[in-house]
């Protein structure tokens, strides 16, 4: 058999290919590791698309603050209001993915707006990527007092021995407080009114004097009117420890209202694995110190981490949920 150099020149090209790809290897995990040694080596903008003094904003400045303690790097809270947040979405998704450019992502910004808003012009399930869950509150059923209901049980009887005298107030449509009083309608079987206003406050109020009976507020921002209403029930999966003596909705026989207001924290889609799990690990940190849940606490928020898997698979989870409860209700903003 004649030899043929031309096997010769294929052994060499595949060993010289074997030899640079273990060398390009071996370069891209340094680079890697020294990126993610060397971050943040400057300031952090953390994107709350909500305007200052909300909750969003309180929490945000919180969790900002620990951060900077923790990775010696400012972490400072810029608002980007409007849109019911997706202005702000759109901005953290339009920034560069190096891991300096966050968003406080509550849960209607990425499991709800994507099913409200037919025109986005962005795909919050593609063009994010999940850190950590940060945070979750859950909700009251509140009356006013002249609402002659004294648990979850009584107000149903009353509701559809009634339908259509009664209803309910929210922060406005697509909110969390609409939305859990829609699933309230569906899951009992009863006629409320919804009346949209410019902010849960307004809207609690409301309540508190009578010109609305029933409402579905966050536990965090409506804990000071407590003494104002009659609580029947929370959505928490456990009693509230500023409610110990309100029943859970489970416990009062109307389990598929379970469930939380969340919030976490995000990037754009592409920032280096290496960086996302130091934020990952930084954040689940300064939640676990007790300084930072004492803050949360105060404001009626609880701290709650995961890995970014976990939160991947809540935000893909409360997705359908509120898809669901949206298309039920038929529910749309332009």
């Amino acid at each position: 058999m004649k030899f043929d150099p031309r096997f010769g020149i294929r052994r060499y090209l595949r060993a010289f290919m074997l030899v640079s790809l273990t060398i390009a290897s071996a370069c891209l995990s340094w680079t890697q590791e020294a990126r993610a040694e060397e971050y943040p080596s400057k300031p952090v903008r953390l994107i709350v698309p909500f305007s200052a003094g909300g909750d969003a904003d309180v929490i945000g400045r919180i969790i900002a603050k620990g951060l900077s303690t923790e990775l010696k790097q400012p972490f400072i809270v810029e608002n980007i209001s409007g849109a019911g947040g997706n202005l702000g979405v759109e901005r953290v998704i339009r920034s560069a993915p190096d891991g300096y450019t966050l968003l406080l992502a509550p849960m209607g910004t990425v499991s709800v707006n994507p099913s409200l808003y037919k025109t986005l012009p962005f795909d919050t399930s593609k063009d994010l990527v999940p850190i950590s869950l940060a945070y979750e509150t859950g909700h009251m059923i509140v009356v006013n007092p002249s609402v002659p209901a004294k648990s979850m049980a009584e107000l149903v009887t009353l509701l559809r021995a009634q339908p259509g005298k009664y209803s309910f107030p929210s922060g406005g449509v697509g909110t969390s407080t609409h939305l859990y009083g829609e699933l309230f309608k569906t899951s009992a079987k009863v006629d409320i009114l919804h009346v949209p206003y410019r902010g849960n406050g307004q809207a609690l109020t409301d309540v508190v004097a009578g010109h609305v009976q029933i409402m579905f507020p966050q536990i965090a921002s409506s804990i000071g009117h407590v003494s104002s209403v009659r609580v029947l029930a929370v959505t928490t999966d456990k009693r509230s420890p500023f409610l110990p003596d309100v029943p859970t909705v489970a416990e009062a026989g109307m389990p598929e209202l379970t469930g939380t207001s969340w919030g976490g924290i995000m990037a754009p889609r592409g920032t280096p694995p290496e960086i996302v799990l130091l934020l990952n690990k930084a954040i689940v940190k300064v939640l676990n110190d007790p300084e930072t849940r004492s803050h949360l606490d105060a404001i009626g928020v609880n701290a709650h981490t995961s890995t970014p898997e976990e939160f991947g698979k809540l935000i893909a989870s409360e997705l359908q949920r509120w898809g669901r409860v949206i298309a039920t209700a038929n529910i749309t903003v332009k």
